[in-house]
């Protein structure tokens, strides 16, 4: 065997296994700062938490270990304490591209404008859709979706003009955990799994 394909095998070797180190990286780390108390639950509870599963019977301690902390704590008119954990999830957002064109008028990119003042110098923005291109005196092409518009001297150019780019939010994944009397009564499934 080459020493090339020696070197090449061991270090695909270590890059699966960092690879997979970093996916249980946050649990191993909440089991290694728990370990005194984590060693004395039964062997059954240990695996467990140590798959990220929450069952019946398990205290708020286990709990902490294989989820972390809860994203907030609630009470049911029964009395019973009701963990919620919450991961993902986005507030969405707005984009409106476009560019800064240097020394050029005003151009852009679908949604947006770039605006150039003067100068000297070239001054290229894109943005999605378009490309602006300002010059020094004032000269300045804009392109987009809508249309084109190219400034004269000591004028401005509008590329089209088009609206924003919106990410809608996404809802995170909740997860839920009762307990009464300091136990678990019930558990949603881990993350990832339904």
């Amino acid at each position: 065997m080459s020493r090339n394909y020696l070197c090449c095998a061991s270090g695909v070797g270590l890059f699966v296994t960092l690879l997979l180190g970093g996916c249980a990286s946050g649990q191993m780390s909440r089991i290694d700062r728990n370990r005194d108390i984590y060693e004395t639950w039964p062997l059954e509870t240990r695996q467990a938490v140590l798959d990220g599963r929450v069952e019946p019977g398990m205290d708020t301690d286990m709990v902490r270990v294989a989820w972390g902390e809860p994203s907030e704590i609630a009470t049911s008119p029964a009395g019973d304490e009701i963990w919620v954990f919450k991961r993902g999830g986005s507030d969405g957002s707005v984009y409106y591209p476009g560019g800064v064109a240097s020394g050029g008028g005003i151009g852009g990119g679908m949604g947006g404008i770039g605006v150039g003042g003067t100068g000297s110098g070239i001054g290229i923005s894109t943005g999605r859709g378009g490309t602006s291109i300002g010059t020094s005196g004032g000269i300045g092409i804009g392109g987009g979706i809508g249309g084109t518009g190219i400034g004269g001297i000591g004028g401005t150019g509008m590329g089209g003009i088009g609206g924003p780019i919106v990410t809608p939010p996404t809802p995170p994944d909740v997860r839920e955990v009762v307990f009464r009397n300091g136990k678990v009564l019930r558990a949603d499934p881990p993350f990832g799994k339904n």
